[in-house]
């Protein structure tokens, strides 16, 4: 009887071992590490649609709100402010990569063009000799 007993509590001991352990508990683990998120860059070409509105110069010679239409492609664009009150330079041309944090910088001369792309919208300030601007654009917006 001696050996059906020691057999007996030698089987106790393992099933122990084996459904979590002697003397363990589960929660003795510690937890894995959070895994943040993946983030995809989102994708920024495309035609973007919106208003200008003046912030800077006379509303006869600059307008007041202009509709606004640019187009992305290869996460680069050209704009060019038309200016015809200016002879000297009547278009400024500005042409623009936008970085990796959506933002975008563009001189020309004293004017400049500036803003930030964010999950399919543009705003931004634009700066010519006589006039400057506000724009707001979406990649959905339509005018």
């Amino acid at each position: 009887m001696t050996r059906t007993r020691n057999w007996i509590s030698s089987g106790a001991v393992i099933a122990a071992a084996i459904s979590g352990g002697a003397g363990c508990s589960r929660n003795d683990t510690p937890p894995l590490p959070q895994i943040p998120p993946i983030t995809t860059p989102q994708p920024v070409d495309g035609a973007y649609h919106g208003l200008m509105q003046l912030i800077r110069g006379g509303e006869m010679s600059c307008g007041n709100s202009n509709e606004f239409t640019l187009q992305v492609s290869s996460q680069s664009f050209t704009y060019r402010l038309s200016q015809p009150q200016a002879d000297w330079k009547p278009v400024v041309v500005f042409t623009a990569t936008i970085g990796a944090d959506g933002s975008f910088d563009a001189e020309s001369g004293t004017s400049f063009m500036r803003g930030k792309l964010k999950d399919g919208h543009m705003h931004g300030q634009i700066s010519g000799d006589i006039c400057g601007f506000t724009f707001d654009a979406d990649r959905t917006g339509t005018f």
